[in-house]
């Protein structure tokens, strides 16, 4: 069967590339994903026989990224069949090869069995020992993309490193097939933050000297006893995030719950029912959403405006700094916003104004935290 493959130049450096390991390091829209998928695709096409794995830091994140475009093109191209995906196992027969996916969330699939090709797909989301666990049992090749927005990470000291290795590094630019207003909302980034732009833009090396929260720790989820509460920051093509944080010991502690885009108030609630979201501790919404709040709070769930006015920003920055943060490592996105939450650059000057792009997990952490100590204080508008 013919494939007719809409592809970029990426698709096409990963394809002939013969080196053993397959760096892609890039900005935001550089189709490094899609490509690698289409490449997954295309390999199993030309072979038989073959074991493919698709490897993130866990599903939920994994099912939004790689293995949505994976299908996506499987439809696409009229290559999809029910009968050959196991949803139970997370599994795709396509002509005669395995193609699993699963996230490091499951140590066990780490070290198991061999497979011939594996994608470890964000791989900056990763440790070096789940990289060499992967990489010690795969045969033919391993591929790894990711925004390189850690100043100093194992990929590049580890990995780029090694004579087998190829590094390939993209933009938006190298994506022919991206809609004006997504170059558009990219090229924004320019005037905004040279770091943002450095990363997001141009696919280079992050430098965090701006970078606003770098005291974190990651833990693996969130301790019994202090305070519950929510934080909860509402968007539709911004995604919608719902934290969960607990205070204890006058530490701070966060968990990722929902962070979605797309998602209309109705579906919002359906979600945090699913989830089993406590209709008993408060949940600190944006007030500058008070229709959608006043929505969730009649679906029986215990939420109340966020205090938002003259200097909340600052001051709810400055509470999170002056404690110890913990954040649990499924929380994904979240890990990755804090990263490169940075405060503005002008020339040699940092701002006190901190850099409105990619901060919709970090602000929802922010009305937690904030409203919980400041809670009297009067609730107000902040204009952001």
């Amino acid at each position: 069967m013919q494939l007719n493959l809409l592809s970029t130049a990426v698709f096409e450096k990963n394809y002939q590339s013969k080196k053993r390991i397959v760096v892609n390091q890039g900005g935001t829209g550089s189709s490094k994903t899609y490509s690698l998928a289409q490449l997954l695709v295309v390999k199993a096409h030309e072979t038989t026989g073959k074991v493919f794995e698709v490897v993130r830091q866990n599903m939920p994140s994994l099912r939004e990224t790689a293995m949505k475009d994976f299908f996506t093109i499987l439809k696409e191209e009229e290559l999809y069949s029910e009968s050959n995906h196991s949803k139970t196992t997370n599994t795709y027969t396509l002509h005669g090869n395995e193609i699993k996916f699963f996230g490091l969330d499951e140590p066990q699939k780490v070290r198991s069995r061999r497979r011939d090709y594996v994608w470890l797909n964000e791989s900056n989301e990763f440790t070096l020992e789940a990289f060499r666990q992967l990489n010690m049992r795969t045969n033919e090749q391993v591929w790894m993309d990711f925004n390189p927005s850690d100043e100093f990470h194992w990929i590049y000291d580890n990995v780029l490193t090694r004579d087998d290795c190829e590094l390939i590094v993209s933009t938006y630019l190298d994506n022919p097939f991206l809609p004006t207003q997504v170059v558009s909302e990219i090229e924004r980034f320019k005037g905004l933050d040279l770091n943002y732009w450095n990363i997001y833009g141009l696919g280079q090396r992050g430098v965090k000297q701006a970078r606003i929260y770098s005291h974190y720790e990651m833990i693996d989820k969130l301790p019994e006893g202090g305070e519950h509460m929510y934080g909860l920051d509402f968007g539709y093509n911004h995604p919608t995030v719902l934290t969960e944080v607990v205070m204890k010991d006058d530490d701070i502690h966060v968990n990722q719950v929902i962070y979605k885009s797309y998602l209309t108030t109705p579906q919002l609630i359906e979600m945090m029912n699913d989830l089993e979201v406590s209709k008993e501790d408060y949940i600190y919404g944006d007030s500058e959403d008070p229709s959608s709040i006043q929505e969730i709070e009649d679906a029986g769930f215990n939420i109340v405006p966020a205090k938002k006015g003259k200097g909340s920003v600052f001051s709810g920055i400055d509470q999170i700094k002056g404690r110890k943060l913990y954040v649990t490592k499924s929380s994904t996105e979240g890990l990755k916003e804090l990263k490169t939450y940075s405060w503005k650059v002008k020339g040699d000057m940092i701002l006190d104004d901190p850099v409105k792009v990619r901060d919709d997990f970090v602000d929802s952490l922010r009305y937690a935290v904030h409203t919980f100590l400041d809670d009297s204080e009067e609730v107000g508008l902040y204009i952001s």
